[in-house]
């Protein structure tokens, strides 16, 4: 019988083994954290994504846990707003949603083990075993012992540090991005509930802030720090800093609950794809794949469409005695089909960076944008609302097509 294992339980490798599981293929999902609950997991979802997760029947999901939509974007420029667009209305529920992925996973682990060939493996990848230059399993530490498991296919969907690209020796060709990120948490909502539902970008001289409202009603800070910028020399009062960026409104939210201000997370950005994602019997999805930047949350949602495109190709050949070269054909195919996407995406991501930088490092420009605001406004919103449409939605639908 055909088997898979599936390394790295995020987004991509949970809905991967439940549709795999599902459809009653031997899946084992392999993830290194005792649990969840890392330091830092992407909380965004876009149209495209939840489209996505539609095609697999694990929509419901997040009517149990808790959810915020995004209604409206707005970025001030030296506190002069210069752009505020609403999310279209008839969107509904595929609204833009802040949703708590560690509990997300839990619940997809959770329904994948209702079926008796899915297994969930807590452990370490330690290498691929192969055989004729071919993949057949993989090596996994626990902490006591080491397990051998075959797989037909060994899926790496491990993210943006992935184990099994280096392990595979799937060189991944970084692109260029100019700035890291440090997130910081204020535990303290809003007081305007209208504001809950808004991401806001602020550019304030030279420093850009990103700020956002959590599904748990915390407010969250994405703040750029440009590449190569140490922020270690010397400590560093966030509240005072968040406070010069942020317009007069947010000021007096961050300087009355300063105290709760928590210590920032540093972010390394790793932006950029792989040639190749795959090796005979080895095919990498997701952030594995192609690590994204944190604009636009592209993250998860590209991860969640590679899924389902993955599944279209892999799962008639793993109910059948498909022969190794048409594994190797379709997972040619899987990259082709998904990586113009994965371009277009990681080249607006580029260019929306690279404005805010250029922002950041000119004052006549930010000068002639906050004079002449009032005229452009309408010309800057319809631009970025263009732009968008890709990075909501992808380059064209994705369907499941298997039952």
């Amino acid at each position: 019988m055909a088997s898979v294992v599936i390394v790295g339980a995020g987004p991509a490798g949970t809905t991967l083994a439940y549709l795999l599981a599902q459809r009653g293929i031997e899946v084992t999902l392999v993830e290194a954290a005792a649990n969840f609950e890392r330091v830092f997991r992407g909380e965004g979802l876009m149209p495209g994504g939840l489209y996505a997760l539609e095609q697999m029947g694990l929509f419901d999901l997040l009517d149990q846990i808790p959810c915020r939509q995004l209604h409206a974007w707005e970025f001030v420029v030296d506190d002069r707003t210069v752009l505020h667009v609403n999310e279209p209305t008839d969107l509904g529920r595929y609204r833009p949603t802040i949703i708590p992925q560690p509990a997300f996973l839990s619940a997809v682990v959770e329904r994948a083990q209702a079926f008796p060939s899915f297994r969930f493996l807590h452990g370490t990848v330690q290498a691929l075993t192969q055989e004729a230059d071919r993949v057949q399993g993989v090596v996994v530490r626990q902490a006591d012992q080491e397990i051998e498991l075959e797989a037909t296919l060994v899926m790496g969907a491990d993210g943006r540090g992935s184990t099994v690209r280096r392990l595979a020796n799937l060189p991944l060709q970084k692109l260029d991005y100019d700035a890291d990120v440090l997130w910081l948490r204020l535990p303290v909502p809003l007081p305007d509930p209208s504001q809950r539902s808004v991401f806001y970008g602020f550019i304030c001289g030279s420093e850009s802030l990103g700020a956002y409202t959590s599904w748990d009603d915390s407010l969250k800070f994405a703040y750029l720090v440009p590449r190569g910028q140490s922020l270690d020399s010397k400590p560093i009062d966030w509240p005072t800093r968040l406070a010069e960026i942020a317009p007069d409104w947010i000021v007096d939210h961050i300087r009355t609950h300063a105290e709760a201000l928590e210590a920032p997370i540093p972010l390394k950005v790793v932006f950029g794809r792989c040639p190749q994602w795959f090796q005979p019997g080895v095919l990498l999805i997701g952030d594995a794949a192609h690590p994204m930047a944190p604009i636009r949350a592209q993250g998860i949602n590209l991860a969640l469409r590679d899924v389902i495109v993955t599944a279209n190709h892999l799962i008639p050949l793993l109910r059948t005695n498909a022969t190794p070269e048409q594994f190797d054909q379709a997972m040619q195919r899987i990259q082709a089909e998904r990586q113009p996407e994965i371009v277009r995406c990681q080249n607006l991501q580029s260019s929306e960076q690279q404005l805010a930088t250029r922002l950041c490092q000119s004052s006549i420009l930010r000068g002639l944008l906050t004079q002449l605001s009032p005229l452009v406004r309408p010309v800057i919103e319809r631009g970025w609302l263009a732009r968008q449409k890709h990075l909501r939605f992808g380059l064209k639908p994705v369907v499941l097509a298997v039952e």
